[in-house]
């Protein structure tokens, strides 16, 4: 199966969208309605899922994550949520290895031979071996359709490779 683990502060927001809403408009949720549209595209193309790995999730259920999303149009499945480790002193790429690791019933192979995901999130606290899978974004511009881009040839490399 293919993953995208999800980061939304900077990433289906950034300061480009708070931009553009100081006509004082009402901003839904704190997410970009476009920028979602480009992840529905990209998951649609590539047949990815999502899990969630934003801060967004603390409190939250899977089931006020969708709604939170769909809310704002978002059409891409969410199968989950990366655990919080926070506390323990683990940083996001921990989490996200916890998660692969615990989930190969999903993912459908052991947790040292699944590559097939990856990283969209605005901070860098990954581990080493994420870096391939790690597509960063930046508070700014958040997810553009450059990125979206370089994610699609990532995951049409890896089919041919298979």
């Amino acid at each position: 199966m293919r993953l995208i683990f999800l980061d939304i502060d900077g990433v289906l927001n950034c300061q480009l969208f708070y931009d553009e809403q100081l006509d004082g408009s009402y901003v839904e949720q704190n997410i970009c309605k476009k920028r979602v549209g480009w992840l529905n595209d990209l998951c649609k193309d590539t047949g990815a899922k999502i899990v969630i790995s934003s801060t967004w999730r603390m409190g939250r259920t899977i089931d006020e994550m969708r709604d939170i999303l769909n809310e704002v149009g978002a059409t891409f499945e969410i199968i989950g949520m990366t655990p919080i480790l926070r506390n323990e002193g683990c940083v996001r790429g921990n989490e996200i290895q916890q998660w692969i690791e615990k989930n190969d019933s999903i993912t459908g192979l052991p947790y040292y031979d699944y590559s097939d995901y990856v990283i969209i999130d605005d901070d860098s606290d990954m581990l080493l071996w994420q870096k391939d899978n790690f597509f960063q974004t930046d508070s700014y511009s958040g997810l553009t359709p450059n990125t979206c881009y370089k994610i699609q040839k990532f995951f049409h490399k890896k089919d041919i490779h298979h």
